[in-house]
Order: structure tokens, then C-alpha cells, then sequence
């Protein structure tokens, strides 16, 4: 049973004690009890607003931590690479080990691929690669790999290759395909990370 259907089923318990409390006729009733009952339902509800806050909480949408944006004017943000980044280099951020994920923006042609990337954890990082494919086009793929640092400092393009389908049917069709470092081939135009 996840949260939100144990927080539903303790909002229905809650609703069966208050109904019964006020079906209940005074000629009877220990005020003592009925005090002690009230305090124990007002608990419950407390604690469920806690509850519900923290559900809240990790249903918001968090704020992204921008690595690294080639559109941003700041050399901070676009790292140099204002062509986008592209292979054979690195960005290295300090705390990349506080990250749970990361979502890169892949462009290639005219089309743009978002993927999400888990950060390793320390004891993983050690060759830690990420591969990712799309299409740029109807003929087209492009390919990259990424290599996350053995300490977490810092993530490397390794690689990139443009494929291409030749033929004009299944037949003939052949695929030529190339290491590649064009910005019109692909490149990285953003990096963002999520702590949880």
C-alpha cells in the first residue's frame, strides 16, 4: 500500500470516528471518554496534515540545477561551449555526487532528444558509461556516449557517431557510419540536475 492510499484510508477512519461520535446521544456518555476520544481523533488529524505535507512536498515539481546551458550568456553556465557540447570534452561540476539524476538535452538536425541519466553512486562510478541513440532524421541516427569520473567530478563526452541507411530499399540498404564531432551531427545543449 503506498502513501497516498494509507493517508485516504486514515482520512476514512477519521470520518467513521466523527460520524459515530456525533450519532451517539449525550445520556450516557463518559465525558471522559468522549474528551479522550476527541484528543485521539484531533492527533490523527495533525498528524495527517504532516503526512499530507510531506506527500506534497514530494509530489512538487523541483527546481532543476542547470550544469550547463550552451545558450546561457554566462561562461559559467555555457562552460565555452557556445556551439554546443560535443565530444572529447568534459564538464565537471563539484557536488555531482548530490544528484539522483540528470536530464540531457540531445540535438541533432532538427530534432531534440531528452533523456534522463541516473547519477552512480560512489562505489559504482568507476566506468560508469551511458549510451543514448536517436533518429535525426528518416535516415539518420546519431549515437553518443557519456563517461561519468571515478570520483564524480566531472562527466565526459567520449564519443559520438552519425549512422546513415543508403538503398532505396531493404534490399540494397547499407549503413555507413562515422565517428563525428559536428555541431550539425549532434551536440549537448543542456544539462540539469534533480536531487531527488
Amino acid at each position: 500500500m503506498n502513501e497516498i492510499d494509507m493517508l485516504k484510508d486514515t482520512t476514512e477512519k477519521l470520518k467513521r470516528d466523527l460520524w459515530s461520535l456525533t450519532n451517539e446521544t449525550l445520556s450516557g456518555i463518559d465525558l471522559t471518554q468522549l474528551s479522550s476520544q476527541l484528543s485521539s481523533i484531533s492527533t490523527s488529524i495533525t498528524n495527517l496534515d504532516t503526512r499530507l505535507d510531506a506527500v506534497e512536498a514530494q509530489l512538487t515539481p523541483e527546481t532543476p540545477v542547470v550544469l550547463f546551458d550552451k545558450d546561457s550568456t554566462s561562461s559559467a553556465t555555457n562552460l565555452g561551449f557556445t556551439d554546443g557540447w560535443l565530444p572529447d570534452n568534459s564538464i565537471t561540476y563539484a557536488t555531482l555526487s548530490s544528484f539522483k539524476y540528470l536530464k540531457i538535452y540531445l540535438t541533432s538536425g532538427d530534432s531534440e532528444s531528452v533523456f534522463t541519466v541516473r547519477v552512480p553512486s560512489a562505489g559504482e562510478a568507476d566506468g560508469f558509461v551511458v549510451s543514448h541513440m536517436f533518429p535525426q532524421n528518416s535516415r539518420g541516427y546519431v549515437a553518443i556516449v557519456l563517461t561519468f569520473a571515478q570520483d564524480l567530478g566531472s562527466i565526459e563526452f567520449s564519443d559520438m557517431a552519425y549512422f546513415y541507411f543508403t538503398g532505396t530499399s531493404a534490399a540494397v540498404a547499407r549503413i555507413t557510419w562515422y565517428d563525428t564531432d559536428l555541431p550539425a551531427h549532434g551536440f549537448i545543449r543542456k544539462v540539469e540536475g534533480f536531487t531527488k
